[in-house]
């Protein structure tokens, strides 16, 4: 597995609309080196902050290895988590109308404007 600030890796920093994503990320990178529901419980906690760490593994299905109950009993914890982060088309609207007399002024907003 790679390291945990391997530029590679999912991480998650307390983020609550981020943690479905993190946990999808997680999920593709465990399949891709076959880690078993006990290994994943083991190695997800190597990719949050220290904090959440140990607050996740006192969680007492963490004790059972079960990565799927885990998985449910950390979003659980965090209110809205299972839901993600979703984008409208009205969202996207008031960004753009939000947005419409800001003009680039710098190169480096340019090239962002670009990448």
């Amino acid at each position: 597995m790679p390291r945990a600030n391997s530029c590679k890796v999912p991480s998650f920093n307390s983020e609550t609309l981020e943690l479905l994503e993190f946990f999808k990320q997680f999920k593709d990178m465990a399949n891709s080196y076959s880690l078993t529901g006990t290994e994943k419980c083991k190695t997800i906690t190597h990719y949050v902050e220290n904090l959440m760490k140990h607050f996740w593994v006192t969680l007492t299905v963490y004790e059972s290895k079960d990565y799927n109950a885990l998985k449910a009993n950390i979003l659980d914890q965090y209110s809205g988590a299972a839901k993600g982060q979703h984008y409208t088309i009205h969202n996207l609207k008031h960004i753009v109308i939000s947005n419409m007399d800001n003009d680039i002024s710098l190169e480096t907003e340019l090239q962002q404007y670009y990448m």
